[in-house]
C-alpha cells in the first residue's frame, strides 16, 4: 500500500509540472532593429583637379566682351594659384567660342571632362546648352547672374588694370569682372564640397554664395572655408544674384 501510494503521488506530481511547464509563458525576443538611415549624400565624382570650360563670343559683334572674360577668367585662376590652389591643384580653363557652332562647342568640353561651363555674361544660356550640360551632370555657371540689372559694366581702374596683365590689347574690360568671379566662386564651390565634379559643384554654388560670413578674395574665403565657416563671396561684381 505505501509502494502504490508513493508510485500514485510521483505519478500526479509529474503530471503537475508537465502541465505547469505547457502553461508557462514564454519570452518573446525583440524584433531586430531597423539600421539607421544616413543622410544623402553627393558621391564624390572629380579627380581632383578643376577643369572648367568657357563659351564666351570669341567672334562677332561682342567678341570684345568675349576677349574681356577670358582675361578675368585667366585672372582668376592665376589668382587662385598665389593664394593656395583649389583642392591642390591649379585650375584649369578650355575655352571655346560661344557664337560658331555652339553645339560642337558643347560637345567637345564635354569629351575633354570638364567639371563646369561658365557661359556668356552678355546672353542668355540657350535651352539646348542648358540640358546637354545638365544630362552630362557639369555644373552650368551662367555669368549674366552676376552682372549687375543683366547688363556687364565696365571695369574700375584698379581691377581693369589687372585684367590688362592677361591680356593688354583688350579693347574693352565688360564682362571681366563677372568672369573672374564666377572663376573664384565655382573653385570655391569645389573647396566646400571637397570635390571638383560637377554633381558636387552645382548644390555647393548656393551654398557659397549666401552663407553669413561675407568674404572677398579666394584667400580670403578660402580661410574660411578652412575654418569651416559658411561663406557668401561677394567678388568684384558683388554678390551673385
Amino acid at each position: 500500500m505505501p509502494r502504490r501510494t508513493t508510485a500514485a503521488a510521483l505519478a500526479l506530481a509529474g503530471l503537475l509540472l508537465a502541465t505547469v511547464a505547457g502553461c508557462s509563458p514564454t519570452t518573446a525576443s525583440a524584433p531586430p532593429k531597423a539600421a539607421p538611415v544616413g543622410a544623402p549624400r553627393v558621391a564624390a565624382s572629380g579627380d581632383d583637379t578643376l577643369l572648367l570650360g568657357s563659351l564666351f563670343p570669341m567672334t562677332g559683334e561682342a567678341s570684345a566682351s568675349g576677349a574681356a572674360q577670358v582675361a578675368g577668367a585667366e585672372l582668376a585662376a592665376r589668382e587662385i594659384s598665389e593664394q593656395g590652389l583649389a583642392l591642390g591643384h591649379p585650375v584649369v580653363i578650355v575655352h571655346r567660342d560661344s557664337v560658331r557652332d555652339v553645339s560642337a562647342a558643347v560637345a567637345d568640353l564635354l569629351a575633354r571632362g570638364v567639371d563646369a561651363v561658365l557661359w556668356d555674361a552678355t546672353s542668355p544660356v540657350p535651352e539646348d546648352v542648358a540640358s546637354a550640360l545638365a544630362s552630362a551632370r557639369v555644373a552650368l555657371v551662367p555669368l549674366a547672374e552676376f552682372a549687375n540689372g543683366g547688363t556687364p559694366l565696365d571695369a574700375g581702374d584698379e581691377f581693369a588694370a589687372r585684367l590688362r596683365t592677361m591680356d593688354p590689347g583688350m579693347e574693352g574690360t565688360a564682362g571681366g569682372g563677372e568672369a573672374y568671379d564666377g572663376v573664384i566662386l565655382t573653385a570655391l564651390a569645389a573647396v566646400e564640397s571637397h570635390d571638383d565634379g560637377g554633381r558636387s559643384i552645382a548644390p555647393a554654388l548656393v551654398r557659397v554664395s549666401s552663407g553669413p560670413v561675407a568674404c572677398g578674395s579666394w584667400g580670403e574665403c578660402a580661410a574660411a572655408l578652412a575654418g569651416t565657416q559658411q561663406i557668401a563671396y561677394e567678388g568684384v561684381t558683388g554678390r551673385r544674384s
